[in-house]
């Protein structure tokens, strides 16, 4: 019998170390709405539960955020980002390539990196997009 390989979650002096890169965004399954989106490099599974459990505004940030949370259903779709790649930086980006044409984008234009970045999050976007199409065309 083969044994999976452990994963080794550090704790260093009280705290969790980080192990990961993630870009996440929060889907209104009623309408498709971008509710939020947010990067972080913990699990996006317990980001979420944190989301909505905590009861500080700086961890549950949806929870603190998003008027009546608790009785919404939302698809959380999250993307690994590479070592190399600015988790606040593609968070930007993302939020930006989200907004209506007509909103202002608070990312400076000279900041976004051309080639890999870009392209990361282009795919992403694709990628969301897609789901809010499919969202859109189901019967619940």
């Amino acid at each position: 019998m083969q044994h999976a390989q452990p994963r080794v979650i550090a704790v260093r002096h009280g705290e969790v170390t980080p192990s990961g890169s993630w870009l996440y965004v929060w889907i209104d399954t009623a309408d498709g709405a971008v509710a939020y989106v947010g990067a972080t490099g913990f699990d996006p599974e317990l980001r979420a539960f944190l989301h909505v459990t905590s009861e500080t505004p700086e961890v549950g940030r949806v929870r603190a955020k998003i008027t009546d949370y608790a009785l919404r259903d939302f698809d959380v779709m999250a993307f690994p980002l590479p070592a190399d790649v600015s988790r606040s930086l593609a968070k930007r980006m993302l939020t930006a390539a989200l907004r209506d044409p007509g909103e202002s984008a608070d990312i400076d234009p000279d900041a976004v990196p051309a080639g890999a970045a870009s392209s990361l999050i282009d795919g992403i976007l694709h990628q969301v997009k897609a789901h809010i199409r499919s969202l859109n065309g189901r019967v619940d």
